[in-house]
C-alpha cells in the first residue's frame, strides 16, 4: 500500500518473466507477467526484477533464463543482444600529423652525405664512393700492370703499347689537361662520382610534393624527399589572405552529413525523432537514412548549416552497447583549390557499462588548410579539411548495472552540439631546391671533384715526389760513395800488387851479377 492507500499486490512470476503493471485504472493494481526486455534475463522465480546480461554474455532474444556464453573476439558489453564485431567500433581518422623538416634542408650537404656515405648490404649497392673506389682499383691495378712493362719487360713492342696507352690516358686527363697519363686513369673515377651526383640529383629533383612521391631507392634513406614543411595557428579574427580565401569559402559551404550508430541495440526507426536549434527555436528535421542492421541502429541526417544543435530522441529504453558518431561530406576541386572529402568517425565505449539515457556531446570542427608551393614559380595549391575534437565524459555517458535499474526515464536522448575553433591549421610545403639550384650547386660540385684530385696530385708533387727524389738521391750518394771507396780500395791493391812485382825484378840482376 502507499501512502494514498493505493493496494498494490504484486505475483510472483516464472524465471525469464518480471512483474508489470498494466495500464488499467482498477483497484487494487495487480502485476502480470512480462518477458525480460532484451538484454536482460531472469534466473528465479519470484517478484524481483530481470537483471542485465553481464559482459561477455548475450541475450538471443527470448524470454531466457541464463546467459548464453559469447565468442571471444567480439564485441559483447553488459546487457549485449547480438553477437557484434569489433570493427563496427572503428575509429576513422583522416588526418594524420603533419610531417617534420628534415635535418638538413641545404643541397649542399644532402647531395655531400649521400655521394660520400658507404653502407652495407643494399646501402653500399646505390653507395657512389663505393663504386668511385672500385674504379679507383682498377686504375691502380693498370698503373702496376704498366709499371711492369716498364721495368720487367724490356721488348721494343711492349714499349711501343705503353706508350700508346700512356698517349690514350694524357687525352682523358681531366685533371692536369693532358699533363699526367695516371691523371687520366683517375678522371674515370671523378666521371663515376660525378655521374652519380648527377643521376641522384635528377631523382631527388622529383621526389615533390610528397603526396606523388614512392620510396627513394636512389639513396640509402629511402624517406627522402626534396621537401620542407612548416606549421602553424592562424586566428580566424584577421582575414585570410587573398590566395587563402576561396580554400575558406569552399570549407564554409561544404554540406554535412551527421553520422550516428548505436551499437549493440534492437532499438528501431519507428521510435526515432530528430530536431535541430534554429536560432531559439527547435524544430523538427528529417533524417536522410535509417535502418537496423545487424542491432546496429544507424542515422544519417543532413545538417541545415554546419554550427548547429542537434537532439536525437528514442522513444523506447532499450540497452545499447556503445555510440558511434561521425560526420562526411562530398569532396570538391575548383582551379588549385581541393576540398577533402570528409567522412571520419568516433566511437564510444566502456566495459562494464551500459549507455545512459541523456548523452550530452560536444563536436568541434578545426580547419586545416595545406599549401603546397609550386616547383617552376606557378600559384600554389590548396587543399582543406575539417578535423574533429570530441569533447565527452565517458563517466556521464555510460552507467552501470545497479545505476541502469533504478533509472526512470523513458526516452533515451543523444545531444550533439556541432561547433567550430577560432583559429585554424595553416600547413605549408615548399621544394628543399629547385631546379635552377640543384644544377648550379652540381656544377659546383663537378669543379670541387677536379680541385680536390689536382690538389692530391699537386701534394703528390710538392711532398710526396720531392720525398721520393730525395730518397732516391741518397740512395744515388751512397751507391756512388760506396762505388768510389770500391775502386780506391781496388787502385791502392793494383798498385801495391805493381811495387812488389817492381822490386823482384831488381833483385834478380843483382843476384846474378853476383
Amino acid at each position: 500500500m502507499d501512502s494514498s492507500g493505493n493496494l498494490l499486490i504484486f505475483n510472483p512470476t516464472p524465471p525469464g518473466f518480471y512483474p508489470s503493471i498494466r495500464a488499467t485504472r482498477s483497484i487494487p493494481f495487480i502485476t502480470f507477467p512480462e518477458p525480460c526486455p532484451l538484454g536482460m534475463y531472469k534466473d528465479q522465480t519470484g517478484i524481483n526484477d530481470c537483471m542485465l546480461y553481464p559482459t561477455g554474455t548475450k541475450n538471443s532474444g527470448n524470454a531466457t533464463i541464463q546467459c548464453t556464453p559469447c565468442a571471444s573476439g567480439e564485441f559483447y558489453p553488459l546487457g549485449s543482444v547480438s553477437e557484434i564485431s569489433q570493427s563496427a567500433l572503428k575509429t576513422i581518422e583522416q588526418v594524420i600529423a603533419y610531417p617534420k623538416s628534415p635535418d638538413t634542408t641545404i643541397f649542399d650537404e644532402i647531395l655531400i652525405q649521400n655521394m660520400f656515405h658507404i653502407g652495407s648490404g643494399r646501402y653500399l649497392l646505390v653507395s657512389p664512393l663505393f663504386w668511385t673506389l672500385i674504379v679507383v682499383g682498377l686504375a691502380l691495378l693498370v698503373v702496376i700492370i704498366m709499371g711492369m712493362l716498364k721495368f720487367f719487360i724490356r721488348h721494343h713492342t711492349c714499349a711501343q703499347i705503353r706508350k700508346r696507352i700512356q698517349w690514350i690516358f694524357k687525352k682523358t686527363d681531366l685533371i692536369r689537361e693532358g699533363e699526367l697519363w695516371v691523371g687520366g686513369l683517375i678522371s674515370f673515377s671523378i666521371v663515376v662520382l660525378v655521374s652519380f651526383a648527377y643521376a641522384f640529383s635528377n631523382a631527388y629533383l622529383k621526389q615533390y610534393p610528397i603526396e606523388t612521391s614512392t620510396d627513394s631507392y636512389f639513396a640509402c634513406d629511402l624517406s627522402i624527399r626534396n621537401a620542407k614543411f612548416q606549421t602553424h595557428l592562424q586566428t580566424l579574427a584577421i582575414p585570410p589572405p587573398e590566395t587563402e580565401r576561396k580554400m575558406f569559402d569552399l570549407l564554409n559551404e561544404q554540406s554535412l552529413l551527421l553520422n550516428v550508430d548505436f551499437i549493440n541495440t534492437f532499438i528501431n526507426c519507428d521510435v526515432v525523432s530528430i530536431q535541430a536549434l534554429f536560432s531559439n527555436i527547435w524544430s523538427t528535421i528529417r533524417w536522410s537514412n535509417c535502418q537496423n542492421i545487424d542491432s546496429i541502429l544507424s542515422l544519417s541526417i543532413p545538417l541545415p548549416h554546419q554550427h548547429i544543435s542537434v537532439e536525437i530522441t528514442l522513444a523506447q529504453v532499450q540497452t545499447i552497447g556503445a555510440l558511434r558518431i561521425g560526420v562526411s561530406g562530398d569532396k570538391h576541386e575548383e582551379d588549385s583549390y581541393k576540398l577533402q572529402e570528409l567522412n571520419f568517425y568516433g566511437s564510444f565505449s566502456k566495459n562494464g557499462s551500459v549507455l545512459a539515457q541523456i548523452l550530452p556531446v560536444s563536436l568541434t570542427l578545426t580547419k586545416v588548410i595545406n599549401e603546397t608551393l609550386s616547383m617552376k614559380g606557378e600559384k600554389s595549391n590548396f587543399s582543406g579539411i575539417y578535423i574533429p575534437t570530441y569533447t565527452i565524459d565517458l563517466n556521464n555517458l555510460f552507467i552501470s548495472r545497479d545505476q541502469y535499474i533504478r533509472s526512470t526515464s523513458q526516452a533515451i536522448i543523444l545531444s550533439i552540439v556541432l561547433s567550430e575553433t577560432p583559429y585554424y591549421v595553416k600547413n605549408q610545403q615548399q621544394p628543399i631546391a629547385k631546379q635552377p639550384e640543384i644544377i648550379f650547386h652540381n656544377v659546383l660540385f663537378t669543379v670541387v671533384c677536379l680541385e680536390i684530385f689536382g690538389l692530391i696530385f699537386i701534394l703528390y708533387k710538392l711532398i710526396f715526389k720531392t720525398i721520393y727524389h730525395s730518397i732516391c738521391w741518397v740512395v744515388f750518394r751512397h751507391h756512388e760513395k760506396s762505388k768510389k771507396n770500391g775502386e780506391e780500395m781496388n787502385s791502392d791493391f793494383k798498385y801495391s800488387n805493381t811495387w812488389s812485382n817492381t822490386s823482384d825484378v831488381d833483385e834478380h840482376p843483382i843476384t846474378d851479377v853476383f
